[in-house]
């Protein structure tokens, strides 16, 4: 028996190919909707790594951004400085002297000089180009949430990138200053906030002044009164286990030790091990 083999006319093959791409284009937009679901209407776990995944790629890199994606964090964290021209680039450190291969305070270089060096990985040359705000966010968009660290308090240009990308339902923006956020909720009222709170009251001030969708806590107050507070307000709790955790998590990779820091109902955790941390989710969840 021959078997006749089905031919596509141009305009059909064109109508699959498109039909396709709005498929995937659809899917990787139901990803963010997802965890922006979990993060405001539920108490789930969820897993933010932190400068993205950096194991096997330079920190806060877009490769970095990618890993995390792949991983399938819930959120990134990464830091914004912006250049004395205006582009907000993604660098932790005030300067860039541990992270490139160059040096000098961003905030006191252009970016044309900035596109001269590369990212650093292990302490050797990546090849890698420091990554701007708008290549990470077009990156992560329809895929993930971000938690921007303003590392500077020029925040007309970081908002500017967020509204350009038209991503303010998929960023949260993270600042120690609360004046900052603030100001941020003033221009942009719909805004995710995330204040770092150094004690437990500070939670409910942190309510009436900001109305944040999570609250930054510490391990030295990680404690079921704490938690208690920021439920009462409706409010996620946020905590590190980058750090010590993290260190000893890396030689000694013991449940027991995650299940610690979650066992009073903190329920976003950051962290360098974002990989374990996946793990240590998908049995916390299955036990709520």
């Amino acid at each position: 028996m021959k078997i006749q083999h089905l031919s596509l006319s141009p305009i059909l093959k064109s109508a699959l190919v498109f039909a396709l791409a709005f498929f995937l284009h659809l899917s990787s937009f139901a990803q963010v909707d997802q965890i922006r679901e979990k993060l405001l209407n539920t108490n789930e776990l969820l897993v933010a790594a932190h400068r993205a995944a950096h194991q096997k790629h330079p920190e806060n890199s877009l490769q970095a951004i990618q890993e995390a994606i792949d991983l399938g964090v819930d959120i990134i964290e990464i830091d914004a400085r912006v250049t004395t021209d205006g582009i907000v680039y993604l660098m932790h450190d005030q300067t860039i002297n541990r992270t490139t291969t160059g040096t000098g305070d961003l905030e006191k270089m252009s970016s044309a000089e900035l596109k001269e060096f590369t990212l650093l990985f292990d302490g050797k040359d990546s090849g890698i180009a420091i990554p701007t705000l708008k290549e990470a966010l077009a990156l992560s968009k329809g895929k993930i949430m971000v938690d921007l660290d303003l590392k500077t308090d020029k925040i007309e240009e970081v908002m500017a990138v967020v509204r350009e990308l038209d991503v303010l339902d998929e960023v949260i923006f993270f600042d120690s200053d609360w004046k900052i956020l603030a100001e941020i909720k003033s221009k942009m009222p719909t805004a995710y906030l995330m204040p770092r709170t150094y004690k437990a009251n500070q939670i409910k001030k942190a309510y009436k002044k900001l109305d944040p969708v999570i609250v930054h806590i510490d391990p030295s107050f990680n404690t079921e009164k704490t938690i208690k507070i920021a439920q009462k307000y409706g409010l996620r709790t946020w905590i590190n286990s980058l750090g010590d955790l993290d260190k000893e998590l890396t030689t000694n990779p013991k449940p027991e030790l995650a299940f610690d820091l979650v066992e009073h109902g903190a329920n976003i955790v950051q962290t360098d091990l974002p990989a374990f941390w996946i793990g240590i989710k998908s049995r916390v969840n299955q036990i709520d």
